[in-house]
């Protein structure tokens, strides 16, 4: 393994000069297109995905090599100072090499992000040596590789490392238990999907600032450090069976908490052996006996004291006059208890220490004004950095806070007691399609609620913005995907709200799109926020009833393209066109132009109909809609005659429609509430 690894940066070095022996233009004119140069030579590029990297070139900087980002240029430096690498960003190219190819991009001094993700790079990881880029270095991505070896120790070294991603890997031997220690700047670590064996290092406690963890898919065991139990969910540690303990299903029968020794120079060791666990227990077990007999010379003066006190009591006792008991402002009657002038409250995977200071230091813009609230977009700065424009995105990250609005009329305690309740169960709502609930702060004058930051807008820009020529359409398969996504979300959050609580203002604009392109519903239950103390169960299922109208009409949307907002009523139009036996007139154009996928559209447009029924009674529980678009699109092609249906059957009999359950059709809200 070492010989290869110097093979190829022999013949690294030797790649830029095979052309002649003068020194190119590039390594010339940039100091850094040498070790890129070097980097391609001993890469397979099957895709030629480099081919913009040429010693022809000017530099890497000016000639816009794919996948490089340089640093602006100081007014302060010299003019004839070139601009240095500060971001390699190589994600899903088909590039292939040894590990030791990751050593040649160390020579890049200024690096601060280096990204591989989703290639087929192999090799020790163990063996490269990334303390080179310890000054810097900050972000650094390596999942889905095929990189093999241990834990590489010199990445301990990156003392300024935000983010470590090593997931995907073939890595193994045990996570270093010091890493906590090392690496105490991370705001986010993801090692899952290796072969990591051993404990969860408790160390990983000592890192305040970690928002992501995940050690899911590898062969740990023992315990769960009780403090990341806390803070992360279960997804974080899935998939470990040796792994006991909340949040996971499997109990800790007569498992001992490792014990680990660090040494002084900081390289931490798990010491089982015989010496320094026997010592630490007797010293241990000397300090419980001072400590017992302490306690237990306490308690007895505490009872002598007691009993004197007592005594005198009784002798000096006299009738007296009952006086009525003072109240003060901050107890309530009744069962009801005591509100908090201010709180602050975190939920599991919160960005960063969340705290109002760290909001109002973070840079917002505002994204938008509601009927419920005004929604920013703040990056919150991590530790208090004062970082520069170009390197926020590395040093804190970006999350929506809405600012509510309050109704001061007639709110009572006991209101504001149930507005704190209900948002810490929205905190503790979790799924793939929903936009989850972070933090929030509360005050008698505020309410701040942090969500996540979804990136790539809403359904309703990708649907009805920039409509024209130039337009890139959103076809069928991804409308259907997102239509699932969605119906998905919004069945579990009527579930989990057991019931009793709604969106009731769904529109395609709290249908958000993540960098997966995956689909999540936002702002589910914030009007009850406003108030509380409103709802029934009667009232809920109704309201229930109306969610699932208004998703229908976000399904009309995506079939037809048209804005709900627009000119006359979506759900009329569509039915009076489908009673026309018109159908295929219903369709947005943009779908029309793709072939083989009017079945499951006739099929959709059947769903949105049954949501839309005027008699909320006739429409389907949310879970039901759920399951019939999972069904259009897990057949999709290959529906058998069942699902076929004519322009004339869809409009006149809905509940005879394949993907509609015997029990499902015509249901009253008492028999599906």
């Amino acid at each position: 393994m070492p010989a290869a690894r110097v093979l190829l940066l022999i013949l690294a070095l030797a790649a830029p000069r095979a052309s002649g022996s003068s020194t190119s233009p590039a390594s010339a004119t940039n100091p850094d297109a040498a070790a890129l140069l070097a980097f391609k030579s001993v890469c397979s590029d099957r895709a030629a995905a480099l081919g913009s990297w040429t010693e022809s070139s000017s530099d890497p900087c000016t000639a816009k090599w794919r996948g490089i980002t340089c640093q602006q240029r100081q007014s302060s430096s010299p003019s004839t100072s070139p601009p240095r690498v500060r971001r390699v960003v190589l994600e899903g190219l088909d590039l292939a090499g040894h590990a030791a190819a990751l050593e040649l991009l160390a020579g890049l001094p200024a690096l601060s992000s280096l990204s591989l993700k989703n290639n087929t790079f192999t090799g020790a990881l163990h063996a490269v040596d990334f303390s080179r880029l310890a000054p810097h270095l900050k972000l650094l991505y390596l999942s889905g590789n095929g990189f093999s070896g241990r834990f590489p120790d010199s990445v301990l070294r990156l003392r300024h490392l935000r983010r470590l991603d090593l997931s995907g890997n073939r890595l193994a031997g045990t996570i270093p238990p010091e890493i906590g220690h090392r690496l105490r700047a991370l705001l986010t670590l993801n090692l899952a999907r290796n072969s990591f064996v051993g404990p969860v290092p408790v160390s990983l406690e000592a890192m305040g600032n970690l928002a992501e963890l995940n050690v899911s898919g590898n062969h740990l065991e023992g315990r769960i450090p009780s403090r990341l139990v806390a803070t992360f969910p279960f997804s974080s540690f899935a998939g470990n069976p040796g792994l006991c303990g909340a949040p996971l299903a499997r109990r800790c029968n007569n498992v001992p908490p490792q014990q680990i020794v660090y040494s002084n120079n900081g390289g931490g060791e798990a010491s089982n052996g015989s010496g320094t666990v026997k010592r630490g227990k007797r010293r241990r077990d000397r300090w419980m006996v001072v400590m017992i007999m302490s306690a237990v010379g306490a308690a007895v003066a505490s009872l002598v004291a007691a009993a004197l006190c007592a005594v005198l009591l009784l002798k000096n006792k006299k009738p007296a006059t009952r006086r009525p008991r003072a109240t003060t402002s901050s107890m309530s009657s009744g069962n009801s208890t005591t509100v908090a002038r201010e709180e602050t409250v975190r939920f599991d995977g919160c960005c960063v220490e969340f705290d109002v200071a760290t909001l109002m230091q973070g840079a917002a813009e505002m994204l938008g004004k509601g009927a419920t609230a005004t929604t920013y977009r703040v990056v919150m700065r991590a530790g208090g950095n004062n970082d520069t424009v170009e390197e926020e995105e590395e040093q804190g990250e970006a999350v929506v806070v809405k600012r509510m609005r309050r109704r001061r009329e007639g709110a009572s305690r006991e209101d504001e007691r149930r507005r704190r309740e209900l948002a810490r169960e929205m905190g503790t709502w979790r799924h793939a399609n929903i936009v989850s609930l972070r933090a929030f702060y509360a005050s008698a004058e505020e309410l701040l609620l942090v969500f996540d930051y979804i990136p790539n807008g809403s359904l309703h820009n990708l649907l009805h913005e920039n409509r024209g020529p130039a337009r890139v359409p959103l076809d069928w398969q991804t409308r259907l995907k997102l239509a699932q996504d969605a119906a998905h979300g919004l069945a579990y959050l009527h579930g989990v709200s057991g019931g009793n609580l709604s969106h009731r203002h769904l529109t395609s604009s709290n249908i958000l799109v993540d960098g997966s392109g995956d689909a999540r519903v936002s702002d589910f239950a914030l009007l009850h926020l406003l108030a509380p103390g409103e709802s029934s169960s009667s009232s809920s299922s109704l309201m229930q009833r109306q969610d699932v109208h208004d998703f229908g009409v976000i399904l009309l949307e995506s079939l037809t393209g048209r804005q709900a907002s627009g000119d006359g009523d979506l759900p009329r139009w569509a039915r009076a066109v489908v009673r026309e036996e018109w159908t295929s007139e219903v369709f947005d154009v943009e779908l029309l132009r793709g072939k083989g996928a009017e079945d499951e559209m006739v099929a959709l447009l059947q769903v949105a109909l049954l949501c839309v029924a005027e008699d909320p009674g006739e429409r389907p529980r949310m879970a039901v809609v759920a399951k019939m678009i999972e069904e259009i699109r897990e057949r999709g092609s290959k529906r058998s005659n069942k699902y076929s249906a004519s322009p004339s059957q869809v409009g006149h009999s809905y509940e005879s429609s394949p993907c509609v359950s015997e029990d499902t059709t015509r249901s009253t809200p008492a028999s599906s509430s």
